[in-house]
């Protein structure tokens, strides 16, 4: 997150209105969109074209949402394109969702196995990291050839290797010393 000391107050003051409002779920699609848009090439060109002025690029930002640009996603629009803080919108999203999950007790795993798991093994990985972390997991599966075989599990900031790759590098590691 390039910009998440700036962005850190805004989603902790998102996260707060919304937890108020039990909106959660809204903003986090909000943001989501918004993120996809801050992230286009284009984006970066219109916010940077000094002949576009702070109502032309929020009004563009506007049509593009449509029907989700209520009076509370104008007025965070509004007050970052004032504070030229647009570009932030990506980390206040992430942090936003971070701090969502914290609340729900939820977290996001990312299992990475050498060769294709069934979807029966990866509800089971679930489960029992459910259980290990204390939180509702949602893992990802992506497969990733380099581990040879076994798999690699990171929840959160934690790193379970239980892969051939990360083995022989222990080994390395250890006959190195």
């Amino acid at each position: 997150m390039l910009h998440a000391n700036v962005a850190r107050p805004y989603a902790q003051a998102l996260f707060n209105l919304a937890k108020q409002e039990k909106s959660e779920n809204k903003w986090l699609k909000v943001l989501a969109d918004l993120k996809v848009i801050v992230e286009a090439e284009e984006f970066t060109l219109l916010i940077n074209n000094p002949k576009i002025d702070t109502k032309e690029q929020l009004g563009l930002i506007e049509t593009i949402l449509k029907s989700d640009a209520t009076t509370e996603v104008v007025n965070l629009l509004t007050l970052l394109s004032e504070n030229n803080r647009l570009i932030v919108l990506s980390d206040i999203y992430n942090i936003f969702r971070e701090l969502v999950l914290e609340d729900q007790k939820r977290a996001d795993a990312i299992i990475e196995s050498a060769y294709d798991i069934s979807q029966t093994e990866k509800d089971e990985f679930e489960k029992l990291l459910s259980n290990k972390f204390g939180k509702k997991i949602t893992a990802q599966v992506q497969i990733n050839a380099d581990l040879i075989a076994g798999i690699r599990i990171t929840v959160d900031d934690k790193v379970i290797d239980g892969s051939v790759k990360g083995r022989l590098t222990n080994l390395a590691a250890q006959l190195t010393k």
